[in-house]
């Protein structure tokens, strides 16, 4: 089935959504790539769901809380 499964990543003011669709599934790891690829577009706390559109039903959520990470600076020095 085409576009069977709906990836909407969005954060607290759910101004900058962005909605992936997908013929297969979508695992924890990879919706964990999608949030992290996608993070700069994102402001304050972020939450990722996988819908299937033919079960009509979430499969997947991932909740990641901004304050937690550590600063961006700080990721750049860790990688260098």
């Amino acid at each position: 089935m085409k576009n069977r499964y709906r990836v909407e990543i969005y954060d607290e003011n759910k101004a900058n959504d962005l909605t992936i669709y997908s013929e297969q599934g979508v695992d924890k790891e990879y919706l964990t790539e999608l949030v992290f690829s996608n993070m700069r577009k994102f402001d304050g706390n972020i939450r990722a769901y996988v819908y299937d559109n033919l079960k009509k039903k979430k499969t997947t959520a991932l909740i990641i809380n901004r304050e937690s990470l550590p600063p961006k600076t700080e990721l750049t020095n860790l990688l260098a």
